[in-house]
C-alpha cells in the first residue's frame, strides 16, 4: 500500500511540474518567445515585434466563432495605435488541413495586422492556452501585462485602455 501511495504522490508531481504554465500565473512573467511563419511564408518573432513598443498577442481560428467576433474589434485597436509602435500579432492555431483557409478569410475582412502560424498550438500552449481566442498583452519590456481567455464583447475597451496605458508609460521612459 505504502508504494502505490509513494506511486501516486510521484505520477502527481510529476504531472504538476510538466504542466504547461496557467494562463493567469503568466502575468508579470517574461513573455516566452517565439519565431513562426507568418500566413505570406516570412518568418517572425516576439523579439522582432516588441521593438517598437508593446504586442498584443491573439491566438485564433478560421473555425472559431468567437475568435472571428473579437478580431474586428482587435483590428480597429491595432489600426488606432500601430503608429505609435504598438504591434498586433493573430497567430492561427488552424491546423495544416484548414491552414489554407486563413488568407482568404483575412483578406476578406481587409486586416492588416501580421499573422502567424502555429499550426500545432506550441506556443499556444507556451501561453497556458488550451482552446481559443486566448489573447495576451506583452509590454516592451517582454513582461506579460494581462491575459484574457475566450472572448466577450466589450472586453476590447480594456484592451485598449491597456494598450494606451503601456504606450504612455513607454513615452515617459522616453522623455527621461
Amino acid at each position: 500500500m505504502k508504494l502505490l501511495n509513494r506511486i501516486a504522490v510521484l505520477t502527481l508531481l510529476l504531472t504538476l511540474i510538466t504542466m504547461p504554465a496557467l494562463a493567469s500565473d503568466l502575468e508579470g512573467k517574461t513573455a516566452p518567445n517565439f519565431r513562426l511563419k507568418t500566413a505570406d511564408g516570412k518568418q517572425m518573432s516576439l523579439e522582432d515585434a516588441l521593438k517598437d513598443g508593446p504586442v498584443l498577442i491573439d491566438f485564433w481560428a478560421t473555425w472559431c466563432q468567437p475568435c472571428k467576433q473579437a478580431l474586428p474589434p482587435l483590428s480597429k485597436i491595432y489600426e488606432t495605435y500601430k503608429e505609435q509602435g504598438y504591434t498586433m500579432l493573430a497567430i492561427s492555431v488552424d491546423n495544416t488541413r484548414s491552414v489554407s483557409k486563413i488568407r482568404p478569410y483575412i483578406r476578406s475582412k481587409g486586416f492588416k495586422f501580421p499573422v502567424l502560424l502555429d499550426t500545432d498550438s506550441q506556443v499556444l500552449r507556451q501561453y497556458g492556452g488550451n482552446n481559443v481566442p486566448h489573447t495576451v498583452l506583452v509590454g516592451q519590456d517582454g513582461k506579460i501585462r494581462k491575459v484574457w481567455i475566450g472572448y466577450h464583447p466589450g472586453e476590447e475597451k480594456e484592451i485598449e485602455e491597456e494598450v494606451v496605458a503601456l504606450l504612455e508609460a513607454g513615452k515617459g521612459e522616453m522623455d527621461q
